[in-house]
């Protein structure tokens, strides 16, 4: 089977940008964040590492493309599972950590990552898994965002309607060999000082899954964890898939620290506001934090924590905020809700393409990051 490769563009192509138009010169003015999200694609399909098996990935990608309505992703997905193999008598349980992921990622427990581990995922299994079903999750609404700057809106349901595969409807494979053992699960004890809202204050996150530990690091994780992600057991832990990895720490670079376009402070607002929505506490503070240092703006970010990020919330801001907010919280929602007003109103306040670009892939990576932080563990209070 053929999975399109690095010098492929796979959100380009799914989202319809014709070679030599405006939008694909637009995309190439960001050619970090799309040459490492195409590296993070072909890190989970085409090049793949780890016994997590493809017709697994392209399965949970598929039913996240499906409940997301992004039926050119979709069926994408689907004609390369055609072309998979086999299947797996794992694929129930991993549908249903998929439902839960791009459903509902903020009511993830430890138990969830147990039923993973029941059905006989390895640590490293369940981190690749989480990892398709954030990129996927990431990956339309980047499709999502280049179709309305096109001034196209979103490919909807075809007629007889695309529907998720349903883990009650598939048929275990039998014979199914898998050679590390099962993951073992962190339960924190009662005692963690658990925020109980959101909050601009420094926030700790422990793991539901062992990490990996420093000693045991091959020369590619070191480098991936070189610095301040080595004390971290986020990182850690999804170091055990070191080749996503290392291309979604490209991603993020390219999103939000390439020069021009929009503010940073801007960039982190459309983060602050997507974890807002997706319920993701310690991502919220860690970028309405940077939001408000980089914009001095402390009481407009504090309003969006204190009050909300649903539509219709008076929050205060000014026009441009707001708008941004608005596109952010829009693309946030699953299946998104943006629309080509949320695009026209950015561009009646003054902003080029490449401003709302940058807003729209800095709300999406947190698509991709809030479904890691809620899922994989949760933050404390490592002062109290």
């Amino acid at each position: 089977m053929t999975v399109p490769t690095v010098q492929d563009d796979a959100i380009s192509d799914l989202a319809g940008v014709q070679p030599g138009s405006a939008l694909a010169e637009l995309r190439a003015q960001r050619p970090e964040a799309t040459t490492h999200a195409q590296g993070s694609y072909n890190a989970l399909f085409a090049n793949p590492s780890g016994s997590l098996t493809l017709i697994e990935r392209l399965s949970a990608a598929q039913h996240v493309a499906t409940l997301h309505s992004a039926t050119g992703a979709a069926e994408h997905h689907r004609q390369l599972l055609q072309d998979a193999g086999a299947g797996s008598s794992r694929l129930p349980a991993i549908l249903r950590h998929a439902d839960l992921l791009a459903t509902r990622p903020r009511q993830a427990r430890p138990e969830d990552l147990q039923a993973l581990a029941d059905a006989g995922l390895s640590t490293a299994e369940i981190v690749t898994l989480s990892q398709v079903i954030a990129f996927v999750s990431f990956q339309v609404r980047v499709i999502a965002g280049l179709q309305l700057l096109a001034d196209r809106p979103p490919a909807s349901p075809p007629a007889n309607g695309a529907q998720a595969t349903r883990p009650s409807e598939l048929k275990p494979a039998a014979g199914d060999a898998h050679h590390q053992p099962p993951a073992r699960i962190i339960r924190p004890d009662n005692a963690l000082k658990r925020p109980s809202a959101f909050t601009v204050k420094q926030l700790a996150w422990t793991p539901w899954l062992e990490p990996l530990d420093l000693a045991d690091a091959t020369s590619q994780q070191a480098a991936a964890l070189e610095g301040s992600r080595g004390n971290s057991p986020y990182f850690r832990l999804l170091a055990l898939d070191v080749e996503v990895l290392t291309e979604r720490t490209a991603t993020d670079r390219g999103i939000f620290y390439t020069p021009g376009g929009a503010p940073r402070a801007e960039r982190e607002l459309a983060a602050a506001a997507t974890s807002r929505l997706n319920g993701c506490i310690y991502c919220a503070s860690v970028h309405a934090r940077l939001a408000a240092q980089l914009s001095k703006r402390h009481d407009d970010v504090d309003r969006l924590l204190r009050q909300g990020v649903a539509p219709g919330t008076d929050l205060g801001l000014d026009p441009r905020w707001q708008a941004e907010v608005d596109l952010a919280v829009a693309l946030a929602a699953t299946p998104p809700t943006a629309t080509a007003q949320h695009v026209t109103a950015l561009r009646d306040l003054g902003l080029s393409d490449l401003e709302i670009l940058d807003v729209m892939q800095a709300g999406a990576f947190f698509a991709w990051a809030n479904r890691l932080m809620l899922t994989l563990g949760e933050p404390y209070y490592a002062d109290d």
